[in-house]
């Protein structure tokens, strides 16, 4: 598999977390539904598994252009809301305060299984389980 390839995965695990955002309650869990089955059955065709990945996230607007904002992340591949050109502290023209070191880089939590990815928004915030397997998730 290529990096593309790579991407496709990375995005279509990280994306779960943003569908009911991306497209509402009812689409998001059909998709997610979609998304679940692909990740969970790769090791039979990997590469039909991309191809399958990629027609179901290239099919709606918001979820083609989650996919190539990550694409465009390489080699991180992180959500775009993660990335570093869209948390830039806004600071209206003005430098930016002393010391401020800028954004802090989301951790990185996967399911064991490989399906989901996670990025954790901020120290408070609890790391959920795996919503398809129930498992804590891992950092990493």
């Amino acid at each position: 598999m290529g990096a593309n390839d790579t991407g496709v995965i990375e995005a279509a695990r990280a994306i779960r977390a943003y569908l009911p955002l991306l497209l509402g309650a009812p689409a998001a869990a059909t998709l997610d539904g979609r998304l679940t089955d692909e990740l969970t059955g790769m090791s039979d065709d990997p590469a039909a598994t991309v191809r399958q990945l990629r027609a179901l996230l290239g099919a709606q607007e918001n979820t083609a252009w989650f996919l190539s904002e990550v694409l465009r992340d390489a080699p991180e591949f992180r959500p775009p809301y993660h990335q570093p050109r869209y948390t830039r502290r806004q600071t209206g023209g003005m430098a930016a305060p002393a010391g401020d070191v800028g954004p802090v880089w989301a951790a990185r939590y996967a399911c064991p299984q490989g399906d989901y990815v996670w990025y954790r928004p901020d120290l408070a915030t609890p790391v959920p389980a795996c919503p398809t397997h129930q498992v804590a998730l891992a950092r990493g």
